[in-house]
C-alpha cells in the first residue's frame, strides 16, 4: 500500500485530525524525498576526492612536514615498517591514505567530519581507519619505546662541566585533557578542574621516551602513578641499574637509590642544597621539553575529544611511538620548542607518603659534596 492510499484511509476516519494527517505525511515523505508519487534519490554528500590523490603529492619539503609532522622520507620509511601489517590492508583504501589521515588527525585539532571530508571519507570510515592505525602503533610500542641497554647513555654533561654524573633519564607526569568520561568522571577530574589522563614519561638526552605509563586518572598524584607503574618495581630493585646511575625527578617523587629528587624547599636550604637543586632542575627540564615536543607535533593531545579513557590512552601511546620514531629516524629537534610540564608541586597530599630511601640520601649527599668542589 503506497503513501497516498494510507492517507486516504486516514481521511475517511472523521475522528482523525487533518493537521495530524498532514504531519504524518511530511514525516513519511521527507526521509525518502517524496514529491507526489515520485521518489527521488537521496542527495549525495559532496566529498573532497582529490586531496589525497592530487594535492598531497604536490606537498614538498616543509609543507609536508607542517601537515603530517614528519618529512616525506621519514613517512616512506614508516610505511615500510608497517607495510606487512595485514590489518591495514584492503582493496578499497590504500595504506598510505590511512596513515596520512591518521597523522592529520593527530596533528590538528580538527573534527573527524572535517578531516574525513578532506580525505573523501565518511565519518564512520574515518573513525574505523583511525582506530586501526592507532592499534598498529600501540603494537609497535615495545619496539620504539624501550629502556636503553647501554646505561652509559647520559643526559647533559659530566660533573667536570658542572652537570650530574650517571644520569640516564628524567621522569615526570603530563596531563592530557579528555572529554568528561561516561563513568567515574570524578576520578578523572584533576586539580586544574579539567578531566584528564596522565602520561608518565621517562626520556633520555635526545627527548626519546625510554619508558611510558599511560592512563591513570587525572586526580591521581604523581607519586602514586609512579608507585603503580611497572618501572617502580624495577627502581626499587638495586640490581636494575648500577649503583652510580640514576634518573632525575621533581619533588613530587620519592628519593630513591636510582631516582634522585631535589631537596624540598622549606625556606631554610643552604647554599650547597640550592646549587644541587639548580643543577638537577637544569638537566631534568629535558622531560618537560619532550612533552612540549610531543604536544607541539601532535596537537590533538592538547584536548582529546574522547570520553573513553582506555582509547584515549591508546591514542597517547600511538603519539609517543610516532614521537620516538621521528627522532630515531633523524628528524631535527627544535631547541626552541615549548616546555610542557606539570610544574605545580604536589607536596600537599598527605595520603601519598613514600619515605626517602637511605641509599638515595647517601647518593644525593655525595653529589652535593662533588658539586661543591
Amino acid at each position: 500500500m503506497d503513501l497516498q492510499a494510507v492517507i486516504g484511509l486516514l481521511v475517511e476516519d472523521e475522528n482523525v485530525n487533518v493537521q495530524i494527517i498532514n504531519n504524518i505525511a511530511l514525516d513519511l515523505a521527507e526521509p525518502l524525498n517524496i514529491i507526489g508519487n515520485e521518489i527521488r534519490e537521496r542527495i549525495a554528500v559532496p566529498r573532497n576526492v582529490n586531496y589525497y590523490e592530487e594535492t598531497i603529492p604536490q606537498y614538498l619539503g616543509d609543507l609536508f612536514v607542517e601537515h603530517f609532522r614528519m618529512s616525506r622520507e621519514c613517512f616512506e620509511e614508516f610505511i615500510n615498517v608497517i607495510g606487512n601489517n595485514q590489518r591495514l590492508h584492503n582493496f578499497i583504501i590504500p595504506l598510505e591514505k590511512k596513515v596520512l589521515f591518521t597523522l592529520w588527525v593527530l596533528a590538528k585539532p580538527e573534527s573527524f567530519l572535517a578531516a574525513g571530508d578532506r580525505f573523501g571519507l565518511a565519518r564512520s570510515s574515518a573513525h574505523g581507519i583511525f582506530k586501526e592505525v592507532v592499534a598498529v602503533l600501540v603494537g609497535l610500542m615495545n619496539q620504539y619505546i624501550r629502556w636503553p641497554n647501554n646505561h652509559d647513555t647520559a643526559i647533559g654533561v659530566r660533573i667536570k662541566s658542572g652537570g650530574f654524573p650517571g644520569v640516564i633519564g628524567a621522569v615526570d607526569g603530563c596531563h592530557i585533557q579528555i572529554k568528561q568520561p561516561l563513568a567515574n568522571a570524578n576520578d578523572y577530574y584533576n586539580r586544574k578542574q579539567v578531566h584528564s589522563v596522565i602520561l608518565q614519561g621517562i626520556c633520555n638526552h635526545k627527548r626519546i621516551f625510554t619508558d611510558i605509563y599511560v592512563g591513570m586518572p587525572g586526580r591521581v598524584h604523581d607519586a602514586r602513578v609512579l608507585r603503580t607503574s611497572p618501572i617502580y618495581g624495577l627502581l626499587t630493585n638495586n640490581q636494575f641499574l648500577p649503583q652510580n646511575y640514576h634518573i632525575l625527578g621533581d619533588s613530587a617523587y620519592p628519593l630513591m637509590g636510582n631516582l634522585l629528587t631535589p631537596f624540598r624547599d622549606n625556606g631554610h636550604l643552604n647554599e650547597d642544597q640550592i646549587r644541587y637543586n639548580t643543577k638537577l632542575s637544569t638537566i631534568r627540564v629535558v622531560i618537560e621539553r619532550a612533552f612540549g615536543r610531543l604536544k607541539g607535533k601532535f596537537r590533538r593531545l592538547k584536548y582529546l575529544d574522547i570520553a573513553e579513557p582506555d582509547f584515549a590512552s591508546e591514542v597517547i601511546t600511538a603519539a609517543c611511538v610516532l614521537h620516538n620514531f621521528t627522532i630515531m629516524w633523524g628528524e631535527e629537534i627544535d631547541e626552541n620548542e615549548d616546555v610542557e610540564g606539570d610544574n605545580d608541586q604536589q607536596e600537599g597530599d598527605d595520603d601519598i607518603v613514600i619515605a626517602d630511601d637511605q641509599l638515595g640520601i647517601q647518593k644525593r649527599n655525595a653529589i652535593v659534596n662533588m658539586l661543591r668542589q
